[in-house]
């Protein structure tokens, strides 16, 4: 007894001293954790659990402003799309999204944009079907496509970046899974994954009075949304949104204690996923 007891706690010691422990909701541990650069440009490719509640890209962009941090910010977005029905290497033409923009004075003038080697956006972030990185038969489109949109991406000199969705409210185990197959394939692509799901178990395990989803269970609330955009802007920016007034936005402001309170998960989940100090 005395034996197993010493080995155990070698294990232990050897495990927390190599970093590669299992973690309450994941066991594969991601390899990229953290941009050599924060982007500026970010392009953001995915589907409902993007665009709900007027786009995560509102509430990013409203923290970003607070936080003193510049963000532009591009949504491609198709209702319950996998990363096989986008084609992200038309996305990232020079003269495709992005080319033009309205001003915002009022005055509608359209501005122009030349981007110098054609390149438009220096990160895309790519959200696959909500279960689709886990489910039987679309589990080989994210693998396949993962990695050809991370060659594509690259090919312009931009970032490609994986989100971690998270787990339909009446399958929690969905969580781990989701989690695993996500890393996984954003290490065979050497790119960062966003723990947007890891956030979303942690705040309703100490607020499961916190609605984040609707009633299908998935899609995401005006505080899920939120907590997305939250855990975004700290992945890009490496920078806390905590303290930040923004409440947001979409005729949907959260309570302050809420916003606060979600603020402080995102960073949390964050600094303990990328092992920032």
């Amino acid at each position: 007894m005395k034996k197993i007891a010493v080995l155990t706690s070698a294990l232990i010691s050897a495990c927390l001293a190599t970093s590669v422990c299992a973690a309450e909701n994941y066991s594969v541990n991601p390899l990229v954790k953290g941009l050599e650069k924060s982007p500026e440009r970010v392009l953001l490719v995915g589907n409902s659990f993007m665009y709900y509640n007027c786009g995560v890209t509102g509430y990013i962009s409203g923290l970003a402003k607070d936080k003193n941090k510049k963000l532009t910010l591009t949504m491609a977005t198709i209702g319950g799309a996998g990363l096989d029905w986008h084609d992200v290497k038309s996305y990232l033409r020079p003269n495709g999204l992005r080319s033009y923009s309205t001003t915002d004075d009022g005055s509608n003038k359209l501005i122009f944009h030349k981007y110098p080697g054609g390149k438009v956006f220096e990160a895309v972030i790519l959200q696959d079907n909500s279960q689709g990185p886990v489910h039987p038969e679309l589990k080989k489109f994210f693998e396949k496509y993962g990695a050809i949109h991370s060659k594509d991406i690259r090919a312009t000199g931009a970032e490609p970046i994986f989100l971690m969705t998270w787990a339909y409210a009446d399958k929690p185990e969905m969580t781990k899974q989701l989690a695993d197959a996500t890393i996984r394939v954003a290490n065979e692509n050497k790119a960062l994954v966003i723990p947007v799901g890891l956030a979303f178990a942690q705040a309703l395990k100490e607020r499961p009075d916190l609605k984040l989803t609707v009633e299908d269970n998935r899609h995401p609330t005006a505080a899920g949304s939120y907590l997305e955009g939250a855990v975004i802007f700290a992945a890009l920016t490496r920078t806390s949104p905590q303290g930040a007034p923004f409440l947001g936005g979409c005729e949907k402001p959260l309570a302050k204690k809420d916003a606060q309170f979600l603020q402080t998960i995102a960073w949390k989940t964050v600094k303990e996923f990328y092992e920032w100090k």
